[in-house]
Formats: structure tokens, sequence, C-alpha cells
């Protein structure tokens, strides 16, 4: 067991680390494939046009941030980037919208699972892909709607992208408290300020919990390190405001006006925390618990080098189980309902970091207040490695035993590329764009798209209607400049 031990360390990380990479490529081919569609038309409009026309696009965007913040949403940084879309320069480059969705998500965890693990708790490189790449292949593979998480680039960059600056965000305020002299102190408030501006202006479940988190960081400073505190406040502050100046802007009433009254704000707590309680049972498959076993040794070792005395692990996890939860709340607030799947995801997201940071706290617990009072308690301790080669083969049959490969966002992008579906698809919105780009017809009438069932997930985010005067439909007309599209049945 001791060699199983020592060849895991040494190569588990590398192992890991090409898996990952591996299970990423057939996401990042797939890409190839994607298409512009709904929102991204609107929303491209402006930016598009100062490009073909030579003008300065940031110009552009800033008037469609101007126009929508007086009539629709008041989310200034996401709508600056959901301006800069791919489709602003052509949509032959939208390939682009899971790269940069990945990228951050990835980046994002790898930084933040970093300053936790190896500066803050005394782990080393390899313990930090230990952390960082299950959560991510966790978040990656069982997420429920790749289509709106990874290859939309108005839902994603709305949701993905922010959550992976907001992971930044939280990075930058532990490395200002692990900050030692005033080039860290500055290293981690420039960043970290420019991740809060763009998670306040974005969407209010990143903003809401970022919030929050800001919030705890300044009561430690103020409670522990009162030199910490001024620098806290900066990207707190800009935090705070961008989230007020998107909330109160005028646009929210124009576009709340359209849908159902708000609820109450106690019933929009409440039932967060039902649906939170909802989402841990839901999403525990056996996948997801095997990692987690898989995880404890690592968890376990990162407890062995601080001196924290972790008190009350029943405390925490009620209280970490409780932000967890205020992510529902904007949402459960405005509509009553817990959202769409592209804000969904990056609940899904977080909900591996509660379960990561409470099997940490309370292994932690086990180590100062357990196992001091068990006869050779470290040594028992020491075994939880028999489990591991036992956990992995388990991991293995049940993946292959259940199908939760053809389930995944890798098996369903490899089987799209494989069957050629996704090339058919494309192909289509190619063909498309010969009309669409005719100064000739103003009046388009496009054949509906033939969507494979599984690029549903994937790709297709719905297609234009036989009626004009549809929003899909008129987006269209505005971007290429005609009449009228309509699809012919």
């Amino acid at each position: 067991m001791h060699r199983f031990r020592s060849l895991w360390k040494t190569w588990g990380p590398w192992l890991l680390l090409a898996l990952l990479a591996a299970s990423l490529i057939p996401i990042l081919l797939l890409g190839r494939y994607d298409w512009p569609s709904a929102d991204d038309y609107s929303y491209a409009l402006r930016t598009h046009e100062a490009i073909v026309q030579g003008q300065c696009p940031l110009t552009a965007s800033l008037k469609h941030i101007a126009e929508y913040y007086k009539g629709w949403q008041g989310t200034f940084s996401a709508i600056l980037l959901m301006t800069f879309t791919p489709l602003a320069a052509s949509p032959f480059l939208y390939w682009l919208t899971p790269v940069v969705m990945l990228a951050s998500l990835c980046l994002g965890t790898f930084k933040l699972s970093d300053t936790l693990a190896r500066r803050a708790l005394g782990g080393t490189w390899r313990q930090t892909v230990f952390l960082a790449v299950p959560i991510l292949l966790l978040s990656i593979q069982f997420v429920a709607s790749p289509k709106d998480t990874f290859y939309w680039w108005n839902g994603a960059v709305y949701y993905t992208f922010t959550y992976g600056i907001s992971l930044l965000l939280v990075e930058r305020m532990v490395a200002l408290k692990l900050a030692a002299t005033r080039r860290q102190v500055l290293w981690a408030v420039v960043p970290g300020t420019l991740a809060a501006l763009m998670v306040g202006g974005s969407n209010y479940v990143s903003a809401l919990l970022s919030t929050l988190l800001c919030g705890l960081f300044l009561l430690w400073f103020l409670w522990k390190d009162r030199t910490k505190v001024l620098p806290a406040l900066l990207p707190a502050v800009v935090l705070w405001a961008g989230f007020l100046i998107s909330v109160v802007a005028p646009g929210n009433g124009v576009r709340q006006a359209s849908v159902a009254p708000p609820i109450s704000p106690v019933d929009a707590v409440m039932e967060s925390i039902l649906k939170a309680w909802e989402d841990c049972l839901d999403w525990m498959n056996w996948p997801i618990l095997l990692v987690f076993l898989l995880m404890i040794p690592l968890l376990w070792s990162l407890t062995e080098r601080i001196s924290f005395r972790f008190p009350l692990p029943l405390a925490f996890l009620a209280f970490s189980f409780l932000l967890f939860a205020a992510q529902n709340a904007p949402h459960f607030y405005a509509l009553g309902v817990s959202g769409p799947e592209r804000l969904r995801s990056i609940v899904f997201y977080s909900f591996f970091w509660l379960v990561a940071v409470n099997l940490w706290y309370w292994l932690g617990w086990v180590r100062r207040a357990v196992l001091p009072r068990l006869a050779e308690g470290e040594a028992l301790a020491g075994r939880l490695w028999l489990a591991v080669p036992v956990v992995l083969v388990l991991l293995a049959a049940t993946t292959v035993r259940f199908h939760y490969w053809d389930e995944s966002t890798s098996g369903r992008t490899a089987a799209a590329l494989a069957d050629g579906s996704a090339e058919y698809y494309w192909q289509q919105q190619v063909d498309r764009l010969t009309v669409l780009q005719d100064p000739s017809v103003s009046d388009v009438r496009l054949e509906p798209l033939d969507v494979p069932h599984q690029l549903k997930l994937l790709l297709y985010n719905g297609d234009a209607s036989p009626d004009p005067a549809v929003w899909v439909n008129q987006a269209l007309a505005n971007f290429y400049h005609k009449n009228s599209v309509v699809t012919t049945h």
C-alpha cells in the first residue's frame, strides 16, 4: 500500500491533468460547429455595425448598455460582454465561445484551488491538482445543459464566464489575507477590484454571493488584521457599488412589468433554502459521491499543517449551506422560480465547493477533536489510503455500468462528432447564411432547421418562426438588413 500511495502522489496529478485535457478535446472540437442564435443577434447588432463601418465597437457597446439600462436590464458589465460576442466580427468565429467559457471556469477553479491548497494550507502544486481537477471534471461533465453553459455566448458569458471571474475575486481576497508585503497587497487589490467591477455588474447570483463573501472577509480583517481593512474596502466597495447600480436600473422595472410580480422576500428566502436542499439530494450521483470519497485523503492532508481548531462543525455546515442557498434568492424573488438552466449551472458548480469545503472542515474537526481521544488515531487515519484503489475501481465500474459516460458532456459531444450530426447542423446554418447575406433578397424565407436530438442539449438554441413579428425573426432581420425573416413552415 505504501508503494501505491507513493505512485498515486507522484503520478496521480499527471493522470488527472491528462484526463481533464482529454475530456476537453471533444467539447472544444464540437465548438467548430457552434453557431450564434437568439439574443446573440440583438446584442451584437451595434458592435457588428461599428466593426463593418470601421468605427469604435466599444462606443457602440456603451450606447447599447445605456439603452438597455433604461429599458431592459441593469447588468452593465454583462451587457458589455454580450455585445462583444464573436458574432460581432463573424459567425465563423463563434467556435471561440466554448474556449472562452471553459478558460474562465478552469482558470478561476485552478487559481482559487492553488491559493487555498498551496498557499493558505501549506500544500503542494500536486495537492492543487488533486483539488481543482475533480471539481472541474464534475462541473463540466455533469452540468445539465452544456448548450446554455458552454456553447451559447449570450447565456454562458452572463453566468459561466462571470462565475469564473467571481472565483478569481474570492481568490484575490484570500491572497490579501495572506499578503505579507505591500507588493503582495497591491497584487491582491488591483486584480480583485477589476474582478469586483465585472462581477458586481453581472448576474445577480454571482453578485449576491460575492457580496456576502466580501463582507465576511471584511469582518475577518476587522477582527484579526485591521491593517487589511482599507485595502479590502476597495474591491468590496466597487463590488457593492456595481451591484447597487445594476439593481436600481430603470430597465429592471420595465422588464419586471413584463413578467410575474415578485414574491415576498421571506417567501424567496424559504424557497431558496428548500431548493438548495433539493439540489443537494438530486445532484449527488454515484460518480460524484465516489470522486469525493477519492478526495478524502487529500482533504485530510490539508488539515495537517495549520493550527486552526475547526470548532462547531455543525454550525459551519449550516452557515455554508445558507450561503449556497442564497444564490437562489434573486431569481425566486423576481420570478418565483429557481431560474433557467444557464443560471442553475453556476449554482451546480458551487455545489462542489460546498461539499469539498465541508469535507475538509469535518475532517479537520476529526483530526483535532476526535483522533486525540482514540488509541492509534493517526494510524487509523493513515489507512484512508487503503480505500483509494477500491474507489478508483468502483468509479470506473459505475461509470461504465450505469452509462454515465453516455450522459456526460464529453460523451455527448463525442457522439455528435462521430455520427456527423454536428457537421450536418452546421452546414444548414452555413447554407442559410448565403441567403441572409444576399443583398438582392429583402424578404428572407428559410427552411426550418432539421436538428438531431442529441444536439438539442449541445448546440441548438431555437430557430426562427413562421411569424415575422417574433423577436428572434426581427433580430435576424435587423442584423442582416432585411425587411423580414421567416421560416417556411
